[in-house]
């Protein structure tokens, strides 16, 4: 886990800063990096295992496997916090540097690292708890029949869990949580309270400098909607405008296909239905493309309600525990605690647990699994969000008697905007 988060944080300063910094590179890195961390870690699996094993072979190089299976968990989160960082450093600073003659080495040290800190520090707690959630899977390693023995805690919980050995389940967890919370109070907590150091002091001052506007110019500019479905602007290209002339033909053809989308969903729905809930009888649908279809259909809309049930807990109580220091420093090393207890750990106990909703209980165990994996960031996020103002805006607010519905309006809710679109 250590290893895995050491080169993490140094992929993502080399990754985010040079994403901030050139142009050309963040429209290729930005959506390379959101198209990889929207691959699950499983994802990678075969083909890291293949690899490793096949240059490295051994424990050695299973252990390796492991490590990069973790990295590839804990990365992705870091290196938009590193980016989001850079690209929300006042223009003033930037110009000083130029001005100073510093040479690309200084303005590293000296400005794009300590600005990242801050985001680093935060992303940290959210990769390691998310290191720690697909810890279990990434120490399970099998070829074929054959299950290869990785040494860790998450093997040692999840075969006392399945043996039904519920003291040896219940002893292992329990050590677990205790190494968490020596490792939050020794590195995690401190680190981030010492970030907060590495603060500016003002805004950015142009709209032209908001850490995501060029993220979305580029994908507003390449989306389906501009080339297809909308009118050409005057001055279009030959390219684009070709593509208007059947724009109504292409807007026809989407609708049919979401229809027949629509449609299959539903009699997946009806069928769930007349099964009560006890899985989808994908035998009944016309094909195999249709019943992955459906499959693809399912997923993501459980994908979604979970997230905005997610927004709904996260981001009110971020802005809470953020904006109250007493709180802030009661709570949130009991929230990284939790944080950084793996769900998958906790399916031995959790789905007895979940029977209590019937044929619902499937159902519930994934949504619990899943908020528990998308919740941290979030969160945590959305408290980096707050905790990095400038104090200036709070003594503001005091001297001009703002309430507190409008500060939340006003203030709380567009200062998170940034930091909530990266944890999302």
């Amino acid at each position: 886990m250590i290893v895995a988060l050491i080169f993490s944080i140094l992929f993502s300063l080399a990754v985010g800063i040079i994403a901030a910094r050139n142009r050309r590179a963040e429209t290729v890195v930005i959506p390379l990096l959101d198209v990889l961390q929207s691959i699950p870690i499983l994802g990678f699996f075969p083909f890291v295992i293949f690899a490793i094993s096949g240059i490295i072979p051994g424990q050695a190089g299973y252990s390796l496997a492991v490590v990069f299976l973790i990295f590839t968990s804990m990365s992705w989160n870091i290196a938009f916090g590193v980016y989001e960082a850079v690209k929300s450093i006042p223009q003033d600073y930037i110009d000083l540097s130029f001005m100073s003659k510093s040479t690309t080495l200084q303005r590293i040290t000296s400005l794009y690292i300590p600005a990242s800190l801050s985001r680093i520090a935060y992303n940290t707690q959210t990769s390691w708890a998310v290191g720690l959630f697909y810890l279990v899977s990434s120490e399970i390693i099998t070829e074929g029949a054959t299950r290869i023995p990785v040494r860790g805690i998450g093997v040692d919980i999840i075969t006392y869990g399945l043996a039904k050995d519920y003291t040896a389940y219940f002893y292992s967890i329990l050590l677990l949580v205790i190494a968490v919370i020596i490792w939050q109070f020794v590195f995690l907590r401190e680190f981030s309270l010492w970030a907060e150091r590495y603060k500016f002091v003002e805004e950015p001052r142009a709209v032209s400098r908001d850490p995501l506007m060029k993220l979305y110019h580029w994908v507003n500019q390449r989306s389906v909607s501009k080339l297809f479905l909308l009118r050409p602007a005057r001055g279009a290209t030959s390219l684009t405008a070709s593509v208007a002339r059947y724009r109504r033909g292409l807007k026809y053809a989407i609708l049919i296909l979401l229809a027949v989308f629509l449609v299959f969903e539903a009699a997946a729905a009806v069928d769930s239905a007349k099964a009560g809930f006890a899985g989808f009888n994908l035998s009944a649908l016309p094909s195999d493309e249709s019943a992955v279809l459906v499959a693809l259909a399912t997923s993501f809309v459980r994908i979604w309600y979970v997230y905005f049930i997610v927004i709904a807990v996260a981001v009110p109580l971020g802005i809470v525990i953020a904006l109250n220091e007493r709180l802030y420093n009661s709570l949130v090393p009991v929230i990284e605690v939790i944080a950084s207890v793996p769900a998958p750990i906790l399916l031995p106990a959790l789905v007895p647990a979940t029977m209590i909703a019937g044929t619902y209980a499937g159902e519930l165990t994934a949504a619990i699994v899943i908020f528990t994996g998308m919740i941290w960031y979030v969160l945590f996020n959305v408290m980096a969000g707050i905790r990095t103002l400038p104090a200036e805006l709070f003594e503001l607010r005091a001297s001009l008697r703002v309430s507190t519905l409008q500060a939340w309006r006003n203030i709380y809710l567009p200062a998170i905007a940034t930091a909530f679109v990266t944890g999302s």
